[in-house]
């Protein structure tokens, strides 16, 4: 690099000046580089492929490779560095991967929420570990709006969370702000419209229609900012409920409304078992209304969900015949219909995956392992 500042030509080309500079601001300034968008940076490739974090085969943790699905339509596993957590919340920031909170194996071979942050950077194929969010969380929700991500809820073994914290990318921080208004776990967050809006979810050990939308424009004082003092603002607001109560779902924006597929319907409270929900909803901002779609074909949790080709997609889950899935559903939000079979199925069955579609630098792609 000396010697090309040195140079004749990059002392005379104010071209050549700007790209070194932009170069060395992109590398110097790691945390900010998933901000720092521009065409220089951006993966030169022309379709992104649908990528897989794994998470749990029945109840053990699966800490492994990523998994794509690429043309033609064969499952491969990427070479390079494993999976580090079982991440309960993903969040992509301009072709970054964030893998949030979750669960780890503790010293006592038990199961503990976690606190840690991760990012996956396609662009090297590798992770950083990013600072840990203030309170350890699972089975909460997450949304990116702006330069933040934000994480509402959850919960710990002990401990029900109502708190919400944004993550700031440029500095590598986490801060408070206002929470949510009930103690809730097994909800789902998707934003749309530079709002999070929350769904579902699990309340005094019931589950929950109710639909709550964060507009970050309407935050309260710092003095309201922590996650102990339980205060009213305007910040969150109550929008019409789902048709049917659900948590452990998925919700996806499509076109301008929010997709919610499956989860668990009703939790009975003597025994604490599940009964499955293979409804499909869709919500209109413009009306707030939700309108029943299509039945999946069996109800299905713990899945993951993604858009290719126009389609949503719903992979693997624990399906409410007992068993895992490794299949692959197709919905077609203009027709209203369910497909199976389109494409192949996952090489095995996954529990908590968390799914996107990523853009990867053809060495990269060079480097993947066909799997069985």
């Amino acid at each position: 690099m000396r010697k090309v500042k040195t140079s004749e030509f990059y002392r005379y080309s104010r071209q050549l000046r700007y790209e070194v500079d932009q170069a060395l601001n992109y590398f110097q300034n790691i945390h900010q580089q998933p901000l720092l968008d521009r065409k220089s940076s951006r993966i030169r490739s022309a379709k992104p492929q649908t990528t897989v974090f794994r998470g749990m085969i029945g109840h053990s943790m699966v800490n492994s490779k990523i998994l794509l699905l690429k043309k033609p339509r064969v499952w491969w596993e990427l070479e390079g560095p494993q999976v580090p957590l079982r991440p309960d919340c993903l969040a992509i920031v301009n072709n970054f991967v964030f893998l949030l909170g979750g669960e780890e194996l503790g010293p006592d071979g038990e199961f503990h929420a976690s606190s840690k942050v991760f990012r996956y950077d396609p662009r090297q194929n590798s992770w950083l570990r990013m600072a840990d969010m203030s309170v350890p969380r699972s089975e909460f929700a997450v949304g990116v709006i702006g330069k933040f991500i934000y994480t509402v809820a959850g919960r710990t073994r002990d401990e029900t969370f109502y708190s919400t914290e944004r993550y700031d990318i440029t500095n590598d921080k986490w801060e408070f702000v206002d929470p949510f208004p009930v103690n809730k776990y097994g909800h789902e967050g998707t934003v749309l419209n530079n709002k999070l809006f929350i769904t579902g979810g699990i309340t005094s050990s019931s589950t929950s229609k109710q639909v709550c939308v964060f507009d970050p424009s309407k935050e309260g004082t710092i003095e309201q900012r922590t996650r102990r003092t339980q205060v009213v603002t305007n910040c969150w607001e109550n929008k019409s409920k789902m048709n049917y109560a659900r948590c452990f779902h998925k919700m996806i924006s499509y076109n301008g409304k929010l997709y919610v597929f499956g989860g668990v319907c009703v939790i009975l409270r003597a025994s604490f078992e599940s009964q499955g929900c293979p409804s499909t909803e869709v919500y209109n901002p413009e009306t707030d209304q939700w309108t029943i779609l299509a039945s999946m074909p069996i109800g299905r949790s713990g899945h993951g969900v993604t858009v290719l080709d126009k389609q949503i997609m719903v992979l693997g889950g624990l399906c409410y015949n007992g068993h895992y899935s490794d299949s692959i559903l197709t919905f077609d939000p203009d027709e209203n219909k369910w497909k199976e079979d389109e494409y192949p199925r996952m090489p095995c069955k996954l529990d908590g995956l968390q799914v996107c579609n990523l853009h990867f630098p053809e060495y990269i792609l060079d480097e993947v392992r066909r799997c069985n």
